[in-house]
């Protein structure tokens, strides 16, 4: 630093960029930007430029600036003359852009720079990792963007890669049907990348196809509160299982058992007396509490709820429902990278509303944000502006005024004003407590303020005129609420109420996940499209959603724009 002062451009430049490189060396994160600032990049060499750009998206990375990061990582000049530069720095290039472009929504995007990263590779395994991230990239991609790169894509490979997500999203509910399309595929592309290294869930599917569940018992209440929510579940099942079945597909044989004619325990044994190799089931918790407490379970459960705090202790034992929780989790994780640091939280009063808020602030704060204040409500609240108000502050700012005009004796114009501290608002609620919270909010001066709320906020009917008092709430969508997403046929019947229509969906991602939980398990990180969400393995053995998202235009839930520096600019 010392010698670059008494130096003058280009020189000085060199230099200086050679320091910042030490000082990331010495885990001196604030000196190496120092560094880089004093950088005049606009007269570095290419490969120099290149240095400077990669050094500083890696310090903005490691600081959650992400948005400077895609700045820098942009640069026109730079990527108009990437062939020019050494392997190594194209590759980290592209490896660089891939992921902060996956993080940031632009799917596509992602999936072009990680492709080229491929091609710059010899060594099979580390092909084979980014044909892997490649794949998880289109496994949670909506069908609309998939279906639209096939037709619009100019570049071969590219399109290729498409294509061969489109086959695997048409034949998610059949397994088998997608080895042998796969297979096909790789006939038809054999110089394709990916032919020649397929995605490693792709290559497991051809084992786990040769052993499906034959015989399917679904255990789900026949009487009593929770029928209306088990005949949905049910539905929801057999619609996937005709689908498959309406296209020759090969499926088990299922068999119902009413878990309210006896214990969970006996009902499970006897499923397998019958000759059950797989049991779906059951939805209560106390029912699947039963089953978890038993010493051994010979045939595999996929239980239809979440213990939360209970140990699973079986290997095969997996749980599967609509936790709220996943989609708070998301939410924050999202809201961070959009530069989001302050949140007003608004939730109902209720145990699920407590779940969602204690999810996301575990997220939050453990990222050094800030939730300013919580606001609760009665879901039969009908007036909103008291239980906001006290959020903003705005009697505050007009005390002030009051005090103002007091001291100047003589009247003032004046326009109220709420706090200024608040960057966000984390909103869990129904469409018809949301319709009247979000024009309170604007009415409360914080229209500006961005609103992220739970996949609770859309029940998947169209309303646009009841609905236009959402616009602009961005929320966590279940797939099959937006065509974008799940171009597929299976919908529930719209005179469901609107809080069992997700349970339809459940039914209908529990019957495909029969055949997936052992390649799952088999390979941690694996991602199948459902209509709930993209379904991976967690913890637990819980499966775990993770959901596109929607955004309200014009009283219309549509699929909301990838993350940029519009957004909220760091």
């Amino acid at each position: 630093m010392q010698e670059a002062a008494t130096l003058k451009s280009p020189q000085k430049d060199a230099i200086l960029l050679l320091a910042a490189q030490a000082y990331m060396n010495e885990k001196r994160p604030g000196k190496a930007e120092n560094a880089l600032k004093a950088i005049n990049k606009e007269i570095l060499a290419i490969a120099e430029l290149a240095d400077y750009t990669l050094l500083y998206a890696q310090l903005a990375l490691a600081s959650d600036r992400f948005f400077l990061a895609r700045q820098l990582l942009g640069n026109d000049k730079l990527a108009d003359q990437t062939q020019a530069l050494p392997t190594a720095q194209r590759l980290q290039w592209h490896l660089m852009r891939g992921e902060l472009y996956g993080l940031l929504g632009d799917d596509s995007k992602s999936i072009f720079d990680y492709s080229r990263a491929a091609f710059l590779l010899d060594d099979t395994d580390k092909i084979g990792a980014i044909h892997d991230k490649i794949w998880q990239i289109l496994s949670h991609m909506p069908d609309e963007e998939i279906i639209s790169n096939v037709k619009l894509s100019t570049d071969d490979d590219i399109r290729s890669w498409y294509q061969l997500a489109l086959i695997a999203r048409e034949t998610q509910g059949d397994i088998a049907l997608q080895v042998d399309n796969v297979q096909q595929w790789q006939q038809r592309h054999r110089a394709h990348p990916a032919a020649q290294i397929l995605p490693n869930s792709l290559q497991q599917a051809a084992n786990i196809s040769k052993n499906l569940p034959q015989h399917i018992a679904l255990l789900l209440p026949g009487s009593g509160d929770f029928v209306l929510a088990a005949q949905t579940v049910r539905d929801g099942v057999l619609a996937a299982y005709y689908e498959v079945l309406g296209k020759d597909g090969t499926v088990p044989t299922i068999r119902l058992y009413d878990t309210d004619s006896k214990g969970a325990a006996a009902l499970y044994q006897e499923a397998v007396d019958n000759g059950a190799d797989l049991v779906i089931g059951p939805l209560r918790k106390e029912k699947l509490a039963e089953l978890m407490a038993l010493e051994s379970l010979p045939v595999p459960v996929l239980g239809l709820n979440y213990l939360e705090n209970a140990v699973n202790n079986h290997s095969n034992l997996y749980q599967f429902g609509l936790s709220i929780n996943d989609e708070a989790t998301e939410i924050a994780e999202r809201a961070w990278v959009a530069g989001h640091r302050t949140v007003l939280a608004i939730i109902p009063q209720t145990g699920w509303g407590d779940s969602a808020l204690n999810a996301f602030q575990q997220v939050w704060q453990k990222k050094g944000g800030q939730i300013a204040t919580t606001s609760t409500y009665s879901t039969s609240q009908r007036d909103y502006t008291q239980v906001l108000e006290p959020a903003f502050l705005v009697k505050h700012s007009q005390q002030r005024a009051q005090k103002l005009r007091q001291l100047l004796g003589k009247n003032i114009a004046y326009t109220p004003k709420r706090r200024r501290d608040l960057d966000m608002i984390f909103l869990v609620a129904y469409p018809q407590n949301g319709r009247q919270i979000k024009p309170t909010l604007d009415y409360l001066y914080a229209a500006d303020l961005p609103v992220y709320a739970t996949s609770h906020i859309y029940d998947g009917v169209a309303r646009p005129a009841q609905n236009s008092d959402l616009d602009g709430i961005t929320f966590s969508a279940m797939p099959w609420t937006i065509k974008a997403f799940s171009s597929g046929s299976i919908r529930p019947r719209k005179d469901l109420p609107g809080n069992y229509r997700n349970l339809f969906a459940m039914g209908t991602d529990a019957y495909r996940l029969h055949q997936w939980l052992e390649l799952l398990k088999t390979l941690p990180g694996t991602e199948i499209h459902g209509y709930t969400g993209s379904l991976s393995l967690g913890a637990n053995n819980q499966i775990v959603r993770k959901q596109p998202w929607g955004i309200f235009r014009n009283g219309v839930a549509v699929p909301a724009p990838a993350l940029t520096a519009g957004n909220r600019l760091q």
